[in-house]
């Protein structure tokens, strides 16, 4: 697959000075109006969403905004091929009305026609199985995932170091003062009895001499919050660096993402056009061919049905000669498969050149 993603519309780009002027950051961005223009001149254009700039001052901001641009960028893809989807199912319902309504009056008259005047008509019988079908491209279906901060979690983490800290404390103090607490008979009078030579102990660690139970108290509680400080700041770092890597990949994964669906879109175009031109060539069709059953008409009122004995007049035969090209023309058109393999077929489209070239030279000997 051609790589095309220099045409992928997303505003993510390397970090610039917090100077950046406003012009200088949209720079990359086609107005809508001159997109318009250009989507008109050349169909392979296409509007591109815009986006703006990740945030310059966090990791997490960072990464949201990459997310953000992913999903809009994958949300317009699929928007555009849902578009593309409804539209061809438009075009090949029109296409069958059509095919089925000439079939059913304008060329089935014309073949009976030819049958009563003797003419043997000859059908393509070599064409292949009709197919008019839209394969998937084959990508697989791609949503785009949210990022979380990692505070919540980040909080929980730290409420857990901060009471494995102080129970850590605590414990250590008890074995440093050969306190023997039985849980059993633990109750809350001798817990509260032991609380203060705890604190005191701790005290100590603080370079009070002699201990005191409100100096142990503050340690216990700023070694707590230094060790969840510590966790909650490490977590959400890492959740940082692991959310931007998540979101610079899954910004790479929605590009290819948005150029596979690209190409497929360009694919049903083409027989969404394709379409729409074969239906009108019926028209086109309907109309010469509705003169020369009106001719055959005339001709078999006129000369009489075939039998083995009847000569037809040139110009009679001339009209049959003339309505068999038309209605080999169209016929090979109608009956040769739109699609190939989920693609537009090459044998339709020239079956709809040499179709064009009937008509054309019908007009101009009309009207030469």
């Amino acid at each position: 697959m051609a790589d095309n993603r220099d045409e992928i519309p997303i505003g993510v780009e390397e970090k610039k000075s917090d100077t950046q002027t406003e012009e200088q950051k949209d720079e990359t961005l086609v107005s809508k109006e001159h997109e318009d223009t250009v989507k008109e001149s050349n169909p392979q254009e296409e509007e591109k969403p815009k986006a703006t700039k990740p945030a310059k001052n966090s990791k997490f901001l960072e990464a949201k905004e990459l997310i953000e641009n992913s999903k809009e960028l994958v949300s317009k893809v699929n928007r555009e091929i849902q578009e593309s989807k409804a539209s061809v199912s438009q075009a090949a319902e029109a296409f069958d009305n059509a095919k089925r309504n000439f079939n059913n009056t304008t060329f089935k008259s014309a073949k009976i026609l030819l049958e009563k005047l003797g003419y043997d008509y000859s059908s393509y019988d070599d064409l292949e199985p009709f197919e008019l079908t839209i394969d998937k491209d084959g990508s697989e279906d791609f949503s785009v995932r949210d990022i979380s901060s990692g505070k919540f979690t980040g909080f929980l983490l730290a409420t857990l170091a901060a009471l494995a800290t102080v129970a850590g404390l605590v414990y250590f103090a008890i074995s440093k003062l050969n306190i023997a607490i039985d849980l059993k008979s633990l109750t809350p009078q001798t817990a509260t009895e032991h609380i203060e030579p705890i604190l005191n102990w701790i005290g100590t660690l603080g370079g009070h001499t002699g201990g005191n139970s409100m100096v142990g108290a503050i340690i216990l509680g700023v070694s707590a919050l230094l060790v969840a400080w510590l966790v909650y700041a490490i977590r959400i770092f890492l959740k940082e660096n692991k959310n931007l890597h998540v979101a610079k990949e899954t910004l790479e994964k929605s590009k290819d993402y948005y150029t596979t669906k690209k190409e497929h879109k360009q694919e049903m175009q083409k027989i969404d056009e394709h379409l729409r031109e074969v239906t009108v060539e019926i028209d086109n069709f309907e109309t010469i061919l509705n003169e020369k059953v009106a001719t055959l008409k005339r001709i078999l009122h006129i000369e009489g049905a075939y039998d083995e004995e009847k000569e037809y007049h040139p110009s009679s035969r001339k009209t049959m000669r003339e309505t068999e090209k038309i209605m080999q023309g169209i016929e090979n058109l109608l009956n040769t498969a739109i699609t190939k393999d989920g693609k537009l077929n090459s044998q339709s489209i020239q079956a709809l050149e040499n179709a064009k070239a009937i008509y054309a030279d019908y007009l101009a000997r009309i009207y030469d």
